[in-house]
Formats: C-alpha cells, sequence, structure tokens
C-alpha cells in the first residue's frame, strides 16, 4: 500500500516560506507531486485508480482532471480530507507545511491567524488532518521483538496534585511543616 501523502518526504520538506511565495500554478504543481508521488505527479483516477487522465480546466479556470477509463471528472482534492473544502490550494499546503514541521503541534488558533481563516474551519482542517495520518498509521506496532522505538523529547509519569481538602492542608509558616529545600 502506498504511504499516504502527509507523511511522504515531498510533504514535509515543504516550508511555510516556501509555500506563500508560490503562483496557483506552482501550488497545483506542489500539490500533484504530493497527492501522486509515485507517478511523479501526473493523476490518478480516484474512482476507478486510472492513470489515465487528462487536464480539463473548468471555464473559470478551476483545475479539474477527466479520467479515459470512467469518464468521470475528478480534482486534485478529489478522495482526500480536502475534498470538499473551498480553501485555495496555497492554505491546504501551509496547512500540511505548519501540520509536518512543528515539533509539538500548533494550535488551532494560532493557526487560524496564520492562515487567516476561522478559527472553526482551522479546527476542523486539523482534525481532518490528524485524522487521515491517524488511519494511516492504524495497525502499526512500534517496537516489538528485534526492533527498537526511539523517541526524542516526551513527557511520562508526572505529579499528580492532591484534591484540596481541609484536614490535609499543611501552614507552611510553621517550621514544622517546611521541607527544607527553600
Amino acid at each position: 500500500m502506498a504511504q499516504h501523502f502527509l507523511l511522504s518526504k515531498a510533504a514535509k520538506t515543504l516550508s511555510l516560506a516556501q509555500v506563500f511565495r508560490m503562483t496557483d500554478t506552482e501550488a497545483e504543481t506542489a500539490f500533484k507531486m504530493i497527492r501522486w508521488p509515485d507517478t511523479n505527479g501526473a493523476p490518478v483516477c480516484p474512482i476507478c485508480g486510472s492513470v489515465d487522465a487528462y487536464e480539463a480546466r473548468r471555464p473559470n479556470g478551476a483545475l479539474r482532471f477527466r479520467c479515459k477509463g470512467c469518464k468521470k471528472d475528478f480534482t486534485i482534492t478529489s478522495g482526500t480530507l480536502f475534498a470538499s473544502h473551498k480553501l485555495p490550494l496555497r492554505g491546504y499546503l501551509a496547512a500540511i507545511a505548519v501540520f509536518c514541521n512543528e515539533v509539538k503541534g500548533k494550535s488551532a488558533l494560532a493557526l487560524s491567524r496564520d492562515l487567516g481563516l476561522s478559527y472553526k474551519s482551522t479546527f476542523l482542517l486539523l482534525h481532518k488532518i490528524r485524522e487521515a495520518v491517524a488511519q494511516e498509521m492504524k495497525g502499526r506496532v512500534v517496537g516489538g521483538e528485534g526492533k527498537v522505538a526511539e523517541v526524542d523529547g516526551g513527557y511520562f509519569g508526572g505529579y499528580v496534585k492532591p484534591a484540596n481538602q481541609k484536614e490535609y492542608r499543611r501552614d507552611r509558616r510553621y517550621a514544622r511543616n517546611q521541607n527544607g529545600k527553600r
């Protein structure tokens, strides 16, 4: 099975500065390369899987492809999590670049400010990206016999703060209730 396009090398090396400098044609080309890396950016029909498709732009300039096998029209985003959204391709590429390049993730509020979108649409977009990546990673095993799992950083354990009940309170002003660490 092919790798999910959000996890591909092309998606991971995409920088936000590159995305915002792109023209619409360059964004279409970049999205094609990320979406269909196995065919070197040539469109693959999401309905029948045929690689025999040609470009059939709409009169308003919107990019469409027509499959010669099943005679159906499709877009770059057909069959992906971006299928029913109306964002320009640069917006999707910027969201992918931020999602793949952030170390600890990006909040929906911060991304909404960066992309100039509403919080609700950004929240939905981030959840769809997470869902797509999680679905691709489903069933994969980390570690196991003969395998090594490495983690760059993580938060494990921690201190669970006890409930604030009156009988457990200590007056830290008294010497008997101080631990001497200060």
